[in-house]
């Protein structure tokens, strides 16, 4: 009986939040939204531990978008486990102790709390989200760094006297499109774990996997705010746009705009870019390892070691986004036979960097990729959304199967694809590389059957 009188006395307590979605409001979500609006000023507290000091630094970036610092308003963040002035002020919510493990945002007079623990509190995520506003700097940042992927692609491309590098303006306008249409992006649920994971390890925790690892060293430089994840997804649509032309043929670069367009032709390929995570960051590594191997000369000399050392590293960075990348060493020694110590040197230099990086940083991380399950909607996602490629693919096997030189870069590529098809449907996430492989094949046969 006790326990049932001390269960609703509990709901009477908690009953005056308001959900909306993952996070809770209280007294409502109407006070956050006047709060984020007034000309208060505001001075964030975190609790003690690493997670609440790094979603520390993501409330005080945001709320310092549209507010001033100063001694206003509180803003505590963590827990009244974690945070001894939490602790201290939370008799004026109302509320159980028990309440702060949950994510919500509490307006007070003169004290906001956002909540939580250290596995649900990136779920207020939602309340801030809704704070929009692109600082000058990212935007002049953002500005530069486009004027030069568009100046260098294009004078690059240009040397070759031949169509690709209007077709790359083309490619580039189509993006431009997108992003002057598009609206607020969504982060991903499973990069905002990641995200939240940075955060902690740019706060000074130690990284659990090699992502967190890397995004966290960004962010302790780089404001985390939502508006700069969006601009850095946009600079990663346009190096995508440009590498697709130099995974093409060298003496028909212009060909990698039917790649580009094969490949977002697929409504499934662009909801998977059209999210900020990091699916887009690891096929646009993938592409560039294809792309190294693919054009370098790899003469002997200084020259042949840099290039080594460069796919070596871009390889090994790729498979922290997609441990199957791995392969690409094997796949390259087999279709580029005839240099066994370069070969060899590839496949060390990326399976013992990726083995030290797992000593180093445990086997967790990967679990999610060798989780195997069968999606059965994969195949029929395939057929309806990658079939013009897969026509050609099979057009030009059909006619020109003989004619096809099966080494270097188009053999390399074939056994990729064969391999990611093979995967696909077994692992979550891996559509978008299946895809962009089979766009990139359907090409480099067609150019091999018309050249021969």
């Amino acid at each position: 009986m006790r326990r049932a009188l001390a269960l609703i006395l509990l709901l009477l307590l908690v009953s005056p939040l308001v959900s909306a979605g993952g996070v809770s409001y209280y007294p409502d979500k109407a006070s956050f939204t006047r709060f984020i609006h007034s000309n208060a000023t505001y001075r964030v507290v975190s609790g003690r531990d690493y997670w609440a000091k790094g979603w520390a630094r993501y409330v005080d970036a945001k709320l310092g978008e549209v507010l001033e610092h100063g001694n206003g308003t509180l803003v505590l963040v963590g827990n009244v486990y974690e945070n001894p002035e939490m602790k201290r002020l939370w008799n004026l919510t109302g509320l159980p102790q028990s309440a702060s493990l949950s994510p919500m945002v509490i307006v007070l007079n003169g004290t906001v709390f956002i909540t939580g623990s250290k596995d649900n509190i990136y779920l207020t995520h939602e309340a801030f989200s809704e704070i929009w506003n692109p600082p000058v700097v990212s935007l002049l940042v953002f500005s530069i760094f486009s004027f030069l992927l568009l100046l260098v692609f294009g004078l690059s491309l240009r040397r070759d006297r031949s169509y690709s590098a209007r077709f790359f303006l083309l490619g580039l306008s189509l993006i431009f499109v997108w992003f002057t249409l598009s609206e607020r992006p969504e982060v991903s649920g499973a990069f905002l774990g990641v995200f939240f994971k940075a955060l902690s390890v740019a706060a000074g925790s130690t990284p659990s996997s090699p992502l967190g690892a890397i995004i966290g060293g960004v962010l302790s430089i780089v404001p985390p705010i939502d508006e700069n994840l969006w601009l850095a997804h946009w600079l990663f649509l346009m190096v995508l746009t440009g590498l697709f032309f130099y995974v093409a043929p060298r003496r028909e670069r212009e060909l990698g705009f039917l790649a580009f367009g094969l490949v977002f032709s697929s409504p499934a390929f662009r909801s998977h870019v059209a999210t900020v995570g990091t699916s887009l960051p690891g096929i646009v590594l993938m592409l560039l390892s294809i792309v190294i191997m693919t054009n370098a000369s790899f003469l002997p000399g200084l020259r042949r070691t840099v290039e080594i050392l460069l796919l070596s590293m871009v390889t090994l960075l790729a498979s922290f986004f997609n441990p199957y990348i791995l392969l690409f060493p094997l796949f390259f020694a087999l279709t580029y036979p005839g240099r066994k110590l370069r070969n060899l040197s590839y496949l060390l230099l990326v399976w013992l960097g990726f083995w030290f990086v797992c000593r180093l940083y445990g086997f967790d991380w990967l679990s999610r990729w060798i989780h195997f399950s069968l999606h059965a909607s994969f195949l029929k996602t395939l057929i309806e959304q990658a079939l013009l490629g897969l026509i050609v693919i099979f057009y030009a096997l059909l006619t020109g199967l003989r004619r096809i030189r099966w080494r270097g870069p188009t053999a390399f590529i074939t056994l990729a694809t064969l391999a990611f098809l093979a995967i696909a449907p077994f692992v979550g996430g891996f559509f978008p590389y299946a895809l962009t492989l089979v766009s990139i094949l359907a090409v480099r046969l067609v150019h091999s059957v018309i050249q021969t």
